[in-house]
């Protein structure tokens, strides 16, 4: 556990003051009123949606109770990712924690802002901004992130497929 707390201390990265700023002012993850519209077929478990409502897009993977999406901010210079259990985590709604992914021993931390409460199916979990490419290179070239969320749990998400989901995902984004 002592190791495991160096290691988080030494990876904990600050967020930007522009990652900061927008983390403030926006929610990336589409509303419950956006047009999802299915864009192909889906890809090794992975669902690409275009939002019609923001004119963006999304992927989505749903792996047992846990789930995960990724897209891009409205300007589409920032990714997001965002992470979701049916575990109890003891998120509360509306608020920051730290949080931390594992992918193949990198460490990344961003801010997650929780989102518990206002998901559909009783999931909670929250979303990491990121403007890294060595974060995004790790999600679409590894297999499996573990989530260590600042709260009593712990999951893994299934990254199988994301590379070819993400490619999907760029090209719906420029049509």
């Amino acid at each position: 556990m002592r190791n495991f707390m160096t290691l988080i201390a030494a990876t904990s990265v600050t967020l930007s003051s522009a990652l900061a700023a927008y983390a403030q002012s926006q929610n990336p993850l589409p509303k419950a009123s956006d047009v999802l519209v299915r864009y192909g077929d889906d890809i090794e478990g992975w669902t690409v949606y275009a939002n019609k409502t923001r004119g963006d897009c999304l992927i989505v993977r749903q792996d047992g109770p846990s789930a995960v999406q990724m897209g891009v901010t409205a300007n589409q210079e920032v990714g997001y990712l965002g992470v979701f259990t049916k575990i109890n985590i003891g998120l509360q709604n509306g608020n920051q924690s730290q949080i931390f992914v594992s992918m193949a021993g990198h460490l990344y931390s961003g801010v997650a802002t929780s989102t518990s409460g206002e998901l559909k199916g009783g999931y909670s979990g929250g979303y990491i901004l990121t403007e890294d490419p060595k974060f995004k290179r790790d999600v679409a070239k590894k297999y499996k992130m573990i989530v260590f969320p600042e709260t009593k749990g712990t999951f893994v998400v299934d990254l199988k497929g994301t590379y070819k989901a993400m490619a999907m995902g760029r090209k719906c984004l420029q049509h």
